[in-house]
């Protein structure tokens, strides 16, 4: 990854699509919508691995700290 200045942005954006994840599953079933909760959890999969990998990337190969 050649940039961190885009993870904070991310990680607002993942808590936004989980909040709207869970309020859309808190409908009954004949009233979610299946296609963009579909989006939405792609979405926040793409992401978190993302900001998974930037996180990985983004320690000491010596001692594992965060740089």
């Amino acid at each position: 990854m050649k940039t961190q200045a885009f993870i904070p942005v991310f990680k607002v954006r993942i808590k936004k699509l989980r909040k709207s994840i869970t309020e859309e599953l808190e409908k009954t079933k004949s009233e979610r919508r299946k296609e963009a909760l579909k989006g939405w959890i792609q979405d926040l999969r793409r992401l978190q691995a993302t900001v998974t990998m930037a996180d990985t990337q983004n320690k000491c190969p010596h001692c594992g700290e965060r740089l």
